[in-house]
């Protein structure tokens, strides 16, 4: 490394993004400094917080968001479960990440799913949202790259098509790991649904079933959201901890506020604020922008000057829109047997019959998820609410909680450019850096899937003999960020190029879920991950 520069690479993240390409470059001998606006933590102090909180708070659980997290909420960061968020749009966008190191996966229910080959061509074949630049093929020896790397456990040959079929999608490496153990009540409801051609699929996902690496076996704790008590579960530390052994350098609760470019184009410096508000900056050779898809594009569009008036990487106007959610609807029903949910992880039991088909052209796809979560808490209070006490008590919360459980299905959004996300002109946090606003909005399509959905929920209930109690279909927010940095072949139109290099600054790259130029209806990180580590390859044959 030359002695001009402060390192070979900045990577401005430090989630499982952020992590894998910073441990690939520091593994190779190159110099990298991870950049985090948030603080290190420590898995026995989350634990410690939440099992002492008198909320239980979980995201399967949209009441309870606000009542706080186990998670740090410094000045300097304000946690999203606050107001920290400002909503314009006429549906809320109420998402939950985490600013502190190792990322948002801490408490994601580590779901990892690929896309399936049609996901790429939604334009071409259906005539609805945007192609990618790259296809299936192009991308599936990083999936399996990423499979390894995040440890992911699966059912070698079913058909992640939903449909019951040959294996699906096409994969060239088998799971690292087997399943799990399947739950009695995902048995017993497979069992129901099956006569009404409800094809199960065993959702693959990021907790051990083997001793891998450091992580012991997953013990079924059930609340990997907020945090896993044990670390069977991936998530982004595990690669920080990799990078930081092979000689990365990691700065914690720095705030990247400002990305400087020189006159030929190539990104300079980054400048970063400290929690007492002192600035900061540091130079490299390459830099990677792996802070997620929302503080990602406001730090890109807060980097204004005279040559790029409209901020950095954004030469099309295109940086911060086209944001996309998962965006549901769920449906709670009581059956008429005991089933015992919330034995094992939070989610495993998946339908994919409307992943894939001709109907996207008027629908979008969708999947439907079983949660395997028990709100004992929840129960027990609105029982007490009603003033049932004593023995009715007991035996109405164990009857509840057997026999409760809640579907939630995640739609697939189009990429909109008025659904965006900008820096606020009116509110800043405690070190004086705008908060992000956000407008989203769902259009005719999504409404039609919504009422496509209601019925086909409303069958599955019949077929399990299950009394409705509930169905909400207020734009639940699935916690899956992507687009706001959208890749492309044009630079008219998008912000990065199909190698997620930025068309305006050939040193500047932009690795996560933001890059997605379409949503499929499957959780986004397998898919960022893959991505990520294409970028890892590229810049080590540039560094």
């Amino acid at each position: 490394m030359s002695t001009q520069y402060d390192a070979d690479l900045i990577v401005i993240g430090s989630g499982v993004m952020g992590g894998l390409i910073a441990s690939r470059l520091a593994k190779a001998g190159k110099s990298v400094i991870i950049l985090e606006a948030g603080p290190r933590v420590r898995r026995a102090d989350i634990v410690e917080t939440f099992r002492n909180a008198p909320v239980k708070l979980s995201l399967a659980n949209m009441k309870l968001q606000g009542a706080g997290s186990p998670f740090p909420n410094p000045p300097h960061i304000p946690s999203t479960y606050g107001d920290y968020l400002r909503q314009t749009g006429p549906v809320s966008y109420p998402t939950k990440y985490l600013r502190v190191v190792g990322g948002t996966t801490w408490h994601f229910g580590s779901a990892l799913w690929r896309m399936i080959p049609n996901d790429f061509k939604l334009k071409s074949l259906y005539g609805r949202g945007r192609d990618w630049p790259i296809g299936y093929d192009e991308l599936e020896p990083y999936y399996c790259q990423a499979e390894s790397e995040l440890g992911v456990s699966g059912v070698d040959g079913q058909d992640e098509s939903g449909h019951g079929g040959e294996a699906s999608p096409p994969r060239s490496e088998p799971f690292p790991m087997k399943p799990l153990n399947e739950p009695y009540f995902m048995k017993r409801v497979a069992e129901m649904l099956k006569p009404g051609g409800y094809n199960p699929v065993i959702e693959p996902h990021g907790r051990a079933s083997r001793p891998y690496g450091n992580r012991p076996v997953c013990a079924g704790n059930n609340n990997c959201n907020p945090v896993c008590p044990i670390g069977a579960k991936y998530d982004g530390s595990m690669h920080i901890d990799v990078a930081e052994r092979a000689g990365a350098k990691l700065l914690d609760n720095a705030v990247a506020y400002r990305i400087e470019a020189g006159a030929d184009g190539k990104i300079t410096r980054v400048h970063y604020k400290k929690p007492d508000g002192s600035s900061h900056a540091l130079t490299a050779r390459h830099f990677v922008l792996a802070a997620y898809a929302i503080e990602g594009p406001k730090l890109l569009l807060m980097s204004t000057s005279e040559k790029y008036p409209n901020g950095i990487a954004n030469s099309s106007d295109q940086v911060g829109r086209n944001l996309m959610g998962h965006t549901g609807i769920s449906m709670n029903i009581m059956m008429n047997e005991d089933v015992w949910p919330g034995q094992g992880p939070t989610e495993l039991l998946v339908y994919l019959n409307y992943r894939d088909g001709a109907f996207r052209k008027d629908i979008p796809s969708y999947k439907t998820k079983f949660r395997n979560t028990v709100t004992t808490q929840q129960i027990a209070s609105e029982l007490l609410a009603k003033g049932v006490m004593g023995a009715k008590l007991d035996e109405e919360i164990r009857k509840r909680s057997a026999r409760s459980l809640n579907v939630a299905v995640d739609f697939e959004t189009e990429a909109q450019p008025q659904n965006r996300i900008v820096p606020s002109k009116t509110h800043t946090d405690a070190i004086g850096i705008p908060v992000p606003e956000i407008y989203y909005s769902v259009n005719d399509y999504w409404n039609a899937g919504r009422d496509f959905a209601v019925k086909d929920l409303e069958r599955m209930a019949k077929l399990m003999e299950a009394d409705v109690l509930k169905m909400d279909t207020k734009h639940q927010d699935r916690q899956h960020i992507m687009g706001t940095t959208l890749m492309g072949d044009d630079p008219k139109d998008s912000v990065v190029d199909r190698d997620c290099r930025t068309h305006d600054h050939p040193n500047f790259f932009i690795a996560g879920t933001g890059v997605m130029p379409s949503a499929s209806c499957m959780n986004p990180t397998l898919t960022g991950a893959a991505l990520s580590l294409r970028i890892a390859d590229t810049l080590l044959k540039e560094i």
